[in-house]
């Protein structure tokens, strides 16, 4: 739990407090999520699109693109999912250690995700 959420779960803020921070949560999550979206638009553009003699988009660049475009979201969602098995074994130990009073240990080896 953030510190914000357990700030937020004992009412120690006000409702506009609230509002606020929920408002600014949301503008960095569209723009994390526009950063995003650039990103694999710019990458993909990048690796699949090399001719300019064209104004229509060749076959092998629509599939290139395609391609690109699959194994970015494919990658994303292994690198979301292995955050939350992350998020869970840390959460889960942080909970055994305070109803054992111990103090967590550090979840995950720190090498790749996939």
């Amino acid at each position: 739990m953030s510190a914000i959420q357990g700030m937020m779960d004992n009412q120690a803020l006000t409702k506009k407090e609230q509002k606020e921070i929920e408002s600014m949560m949301q503008d960095m999550m569209f723009r994390e999520m526009q950063e995003v979206y650039i990103g694999l638009v710019d990458r993909c553009f990048n690796k699949c699109v090399n001719n300019f003699r064209s104004r229509k988009v060749q076959s092998s660049e629509k599939e290139c693109i395609k391609n690109c475009v699959a194994k970015s979201i494919a990658h994303t969602k292994r690198v979301q999912m292995r955050f939350t098995e992350q998020n869970q074994k840390l959460n889960a130990q942080m909970q055994a250690g305070a109803a054992g009073g111990m103090p967590p240990t550090q979840v995950g080896g720190g090498g790749a995700c996939y």
